[in-house]
């Protein structure tokens, strides 16, 4: 396309000063830098803004980027005006990354012909180049009240109506995008995850195996799909889709090994789940997670001494924010040893670190009764347990039992 464009120009132009033909010739034909060598020659004698333009364009083709804008400004001081030399000079720059410098001359193209849509739609790029998705969004909307038929212009509407908050706008046209053009497969993606991010999970999905039946074997709808799964905490099918991910040659991401990871544990696979955590211990030193899943998966084996070494691990290397969950798993891996005492250290400090998950309370009671001969703490525990998760709480008929009975053998014992 942009070969056609250089020749249509290069027939059009006429100079009476030079062989036009030849240097033609020389252009078809890709003797680029003969062809430089003619025009140079005639700017010595002759030094004309469309011969500096006729020669950025041969730079462009040549790929001489930095050169072709010497040459387009040089050709646009003779005609500051021509939305030609404005338009190829913004590209160039553009192509070099200079979004600012080429956005002014845009914009100048855009005011000198506001009818040209491709000279608008080119503006509405730069700015997404530059993060002014409003801009860029007014650009390409008034584009599509002109032009609704453009599938790439519609695309861009529709990023800039997904950057700018208009969900609803964007997944329309990323839909309609895809009907017109079933193979785009940028706009699969993008319509995955703007249900994802409205939290329509259902869609989300349907449109992922709508995507795995349109390009089978894939790797990123399969990553996609697990990852989705995952986040619904559908492990089973998660690890499933991990695998159809795996064989159909996805990388081995850490993120994605570990989810793998962590969906093994939770589908029932303890020892594979170990052995594809402990791939990651190797990787990255002091993951919490990963040690988190290593104790838990250890603990389902009942191998509590390792698990309770790889939940003080997490512990250590854990932000605060999990802590509470890991004390509390601790606290239980302690009791399955039966280390009563040090369980009981382990909930309360899950309790202060998260006073919200009642249920340690219950825990701290339930153990408090099994080791302590003084059940009057056990009583205290179940008493304020009750108190604080209300109707909330789970444990509420076993909690009264042992009220009751805790406080018919303290009266007999008196």
């Amino acid at each position: 396309m942009r070969m056609i464009y250089l020749l249509a120009f290069f027939l059009s132009f006429q100079l009476s000063s030079f062989p036009q033909g030849k240097i033609d010739l020389l252009i078809l034909n890709k003797k680029y830098e003969d062809a430089l060598q003619q025009i140079d020659k005639h700017i010595e004698k002759q030094p004309v803004g469309s011969l500096f333009f006729k020669k950025g364009l041969v730079l462009n083709a040549m790929q001489k980027f930095q050169e072709a804008v010497s040459a387009f400004s040089q050709a646009l001081e003779f005609e500051p005006e021509n939305s030609d030399i404005l338009v190829e000079l913004a590209d160039a720059l553009s192509t070099l990354g200079n979004y600012i410098d080429a956005n002014s001359f845009y914009e100048k193209a855009a005011r000198i012909q506001p009818q040209n849509l491709t000279i608008n739609a080119k503006l509405g790029r730069n700015y997404i180049q530059l993060d002014k998705y409003q801009k860029a969004y007014s650009v390409f909307e008034n584009i599509f009240s002109k032009d609704s038929t453009n599938i790439y212009w519609n695309k861009q509407l529709a990023f800039c109506a997904h950057q700018t908050g208009k969900r609803e706008q964007a997944i329309e046209l990323y839909e309609k995008a895809i009907q017109m053009n079933p193979r785009d497969y940028t706009s699969w993606f993008n319509l995955i995850r703007l249900f994802q991010q409205s939290e329509q999970f259902g869609q989300a999905l349907e449109i992922i195996e709508k995507g795995i039946e349109l390009f089978p074997g894939e790797a990123a709808f399969y990553q996609q799909q697990a990852n989705q799964l995952f986040g619904n905490k559908q492990y089973d099918v998660a690890r499933q889709a991990y695998e159809n991910y795996f064989e159909a040659g996805g990388d081995s991401l850490y993120k994605v090994l570990l989810n793998y990871g962590i969906s093994l544990y939770f589908s029932g696979n303890q020892i594979k789940a170990i052995e594809m955590l402990d791939i990651l211990a190797g990787q990255v030193a002091n993951d919490p997670y990963v040690y988190f899943y290593l104790s838990l998966s250890y603990k389902k084996l009942a191998q509590y001494e390792v698990s309770e070494a790889y939940m003080n691990a997490a512990i250590e290397s854990a932000t605060p924010a999990y802590l509470p969950e890991m004390y509390h798993h601790l606290g239980q891996i302690f009791g399955q040893q039966r280390k009563f005492e040090e369980s009981v250290n382990a909930l309360k400090k899950a309790n202060e670190l998260d006073p919200t998950n009642h249920e340690v309370l219950f825990e701290i009671a339930t153990t408090y009764e099994e080791y302590n001969s003084n059940k009057t703490i056990a009583l205290n525990y179940y008493t304020i347990y009750l108190k604080e998760a209300g109707e909330s709480a789970r444990n509420v008929n076993y909690a009264l039992d042992r009220i009751q009975k805790i406080k018919e053998d303290l009266f007999f014992e008196e």
